[in-house]
């Protein structure tokens, strides 16, 4: 059952964490949860932290906690203890290095249990987080994990009386070719990517439409958000080689190229 009852936000007392706290703010006060900000090794007294958080979400019920040690670790330790159902925190953009999201952002992507909130990644200061989401953008692949991801950005778009639209991208696809087998492959492969989720979704009690766009899958993330005015995008997190890592092979790409935040699920 979907619920969003306690919302961490880890601060470092950066304007991105100030963001964070308000994005955290606005979908907290959809969804009654209650916000808990963190704060490790404390970066001056743990008044500080209560100032900032008072100062950046009013009169929002929360709670403020300072601990010492590795910074993910704690994080993903304090997340499963005060049982949390999101976690909001930035990434950040290096001038000289770009493609990195931050060490203890990409650590609690890696490692969380619950679903992890990223900020949008680019060098200079976000956007405001808006008063109100209006569009929920849900990027899918079409294996039976989907489903779970498709229920509950299902049901956060509802919290927050929102609209939801489903992307699938097909990175063999181009839809730009002109070649009349690249064309007929085209059709193939798209016509199966619906038999796939005509399949995947038949027990679902809502029916759910499913765009298929061909591209880098990043990319058609990118631009279905940009075109439909996206205020949050969700995608999944996947096992895969635990070797390797936990973030399905795209999530990274979609979190450093979207141009809303995204909800890893």
């Amino acid at each position: 059952m979907f619920a969003i009852s306690n919302i961490l936000v880890p601060v470092v007392f950066s304007r991105r964490c100030a963001w964070a706290a308000r994005h955290a703010a606005s979908i907290a006060a959809a969804t009654a949860a209650r916000l808990v900000f963190l704060n490790v090794n404390g970066e001056g007294p743990a008044e500080r932290l209560e100032n900032f958080a008072s100062r950046e979400i009013g009169s929002l019920p929360h709670r403020c906690v300072v601990v010492n040690g590795d910074p993910a670790e704690r994080i993903v330790e304090l997340a499963e203890n005060y049982a949390v159902d999101l976690i909001v925190m930035p990434t950040y953009h290096a001038r000289f290095r770009p493609f990195l999201l931050g060490s203890v952002t990409a650590k609690v992507l890696h490692d969380a249990d619950c679903p992890v909130m990223t900020g949008i990644h680019r060098f200079d200061d976000p956007p405001e987080a808006p008063t109100a989401y209006k569009e929920v953008l849900c990027a899918v692949d079409n294996a039976a994990g989907c489903v779970p991801v498709l229920r509950w950005a299902r049901e956060l778009a509802i919290k927050l009386a929102a609209d939801l639209d489903v992307v699938h991208a097909l990175p063999a696809v181009d839809e730009t070719s002109e070649d009349g087998r690249e064309q007929e492959i085209r059709r193939y492969l798209m016509n199966k990517a619906a038999g796939s989720f005509a399949d995947l979704l038949a027990e679902e009690r809502e029916k759910t439409q499913v765009e298929l766009r061909g591209g880098d899958v990043a990319h058609v993330v990118r631009q279905s958000a940009l075109s439909k005015g996206a205020d949050l995008v969700v995608i999944g997190r996947g096992y895969t080689n635990r070797t390797i890592g936990r973030l399905r092979t795209h999530s990274y790409g979609i979190i450093r190229n979207s141009p809303c935040p995204v909800i890893s699920v």
